[in-house]
Order: structure tokens, then C-alpha cells, then sequence
């Protein structure tokens, strides 16, 4: 019997002290994350100064219709915007509509830039097609003709690049096209040639131009595109261009591949004027100029 009473007394003791100590230590709640225990403090990142140059880049359609009045208009959004690397597709040189202007000279000229225009087709006076600008200094030029599938007469395609020299000893590509908007077939041979013209260069690539296809449908060119070059926006909430009043889709992308983790994007998005149907589309990079 006494032997119970002590084993009763050891276990009421072994209980008044238990709870003290519980009520010594915090309650955690799931969710009350100021009462959870510290972390130990992470290292702190040393600072990157690595240097770099900023630059504007801007995509835009230049199908201004078969009269010149709004070529004025198109030019001075483009002056007022200031790109450093500049496409223009759907791009009138000297043909009657433009009254015979070259308008990527034209355009090279007033904005104090390199214009490289490769022809697509010749079209009543002149030629119609892309044309890459630039303001750094232009040290290789390069263009070709996309496929079609055999027996196809849909309208020739091109790409445009021009290998760029942004800061000295520091040099990337800049490339531009617009690939067939109705024959899927065309769409699926263009972008493999887009991927085999770059796939080999050793600096930077920016790629843009209308690629005519949504990601929503799912097709070859997004598809093939995303194993080589990052997009600058993607998906749900990235913004559209046209058409310019309620727009629907993206016209112009901006893409880039990023060797040696030399790009950085810092903003992206449309310019709110145009002088027709497709808000320009616009970028911000910098290059990482290693010391």
C-alpha cells in the first residue's frame, strides 16, 4: 500500500513538472510563422559588379498601307522610343507606294543607324521585306530565304541578322523575321531554319519577328523555339500587340538565346502608339561586359 502511494506521489511530481516546463516553452500554431523557430541566417550573396550596357531593342510591322501618308507618323514613334537594335517587317524600299523611299534608310538615317533590308520579293519599283538596325557598329551581315514545302507559291519568307559589336570586344546577333501566317506546313520548315542558323553562333542571339502562331495552339514554332531560345514573356498575363485597339495575340515576340548567361532582360512590353494595326513591341537588355 505504501509502495502504491509513492508510485502515485513520483508520478503527480513527474506531471507538475512536465507541465511547467511546457509552460515555459512557445506555442506553435500551422500558419503563426512569427512564433516558429529562427532559421540560421543565410550567407549573404556576394555582390555581382560584373559592369554592363543597357540597351532598347524593338520589333515592329511596317505594312503602312500603298499610300506614304502615315510613313512620318510611324517614323517619329520610332525616334520617340529610340531603339538600339531595331526590325521592321512588312517593309517597303523604294517600291511606288512609298513613292520610291527606302524606308530603312530613310529610318537608319534619322535615328543615326546601320540598316541591312533583305528582299523578298521584288515588288513594282523596288522590294519588299525585313530590314535589322543598329546603332552599335555592324560587323557581319546575314540573310536567307525560308522553305516552303515543295510545289507551295505562298509568298517568300526571309530572315535578316546582323552580328552587332554593343560595347568593345563584346559583340551579339540580332535577327528578325516573319514567318508564313497561313500555311502551317511553311511554318513547321521556317523555324528549323531559323534554328540551324543560329544554333552554331558562339555570342549572344536576340530573335524577333512575327512568328504567326499562339501558344494557345500549341504548334511547331513555339514548340521548337523553347529548346533554344528563352522568351522574353510567355503565357498568361504577358502582354499582346494587336490588333492595337483590343488586342487578342502576340504579332511581335521577343526571344533570346542567352549563352554564358551574358543577357539579362529588365523590361518588356508594347509601345502604346502605332500608325496601323500592330502595337510595336519593345525590350530592355543589358550585356554583361566581363572585366
Amino acid at each position: 500500500m505504501r509502495k502504491k502511494i509513492k508510485i502515485i506521489l513520483f508520478g503527480l511530481l513527474f506531471l507538475q513538472v512536465g507541465m511547467v516546463i511546457h509552460g515555459c516553452r512557445k506555442s506553435y500554431s500551422p500558419g503563426d510563422w512569427d512564433l516558429l523557430p529562427e532559421k540560421e541566417p543565410e550567407k549573404p550573396q556576394e555582390p555581382d559588379d560584373t559592369p554592363t550596357k543597357s540597351f532598347k531593342v524593338m520589333s515592329l510591322n511596317m505594312n503602312v498601307g500603298t499610300t506614304v501618308a502615315n510613313f512620318d507618323a510611324m517614323m517619329e514613334l520610332i525616334k520617340e522610343y529610340d531603339p538600339d537594335l531595331l526590325f521592321l517587317r512588312q517593309v517597303d524600299s523604294a517600291t511606288t507606294r512609298a513613292g520610291k523611299v527606302d524606308r530603312p534608310g530613310v529610318i537608319a538615317k534619322e535615328l543615326h543607324m546601320e540598316s541591312y533590308f533583305k528582299k523578298n520579293i521584288d515588288y513594282q519599283t523596288g522590294g519588299f521585306g525585313n530590314a535589322v538596325l543598329s546603332k552599335f557598329p555592324v560587323k557581319e551581315k546575314y540573310s536567307q530565304l525560308l522553305s516552303r514545302e515543295d510545289g507551295n507559291t505562298a509568298e517568300l519568307r526571309s530572315m535578316a541578322m546582323i552580328k552587332v559589336e554593343v560595347e568593345k570586344g563584346h559583340e551579339l546577333y540580332f535577327a528578325g523575321t516573319e514567318l508564313d501566317p497561313s500555311v502551317a506546313n511553311n511554318r513547321a520548315l521556317q523555324v528549323v531554319d531559323l534554328l540551324n542558323a543560329t544554333e552554331k553562333l558562339s555570342q549572344p542571339v536576340i530573335l524577333v519577328g512575327n512568328l504567326n502562331e499562339q501558344e494557345s495552339a500549341n504548334g511547331p514554332v513555339l514548340s521548337y523555339l523553347k529548346g533554344s531560345f528563352t522568351f522574353a514573356c510567355l503565357g498568361t498575363g504577358c502582354p499582346w500587340n494587336a490588333p492595337k485597339d483590343k488586342p487578342t495575340g502576340v504579332f511581335d515576340y521577343i526571344t533570346f538565346k542567352n549563352l554564358d548567361d551574358k543577357l539579362q532582360l529588365s523590361k518588356y512590353g508594347t509601345f502604346s502608339k502605332s500608325a496601323n494595326n500592330f502595337l510595336p513591341m519593345t525590350a530592355e537588355f543589358k550585356l554583361k561586359l566581363p572585366k
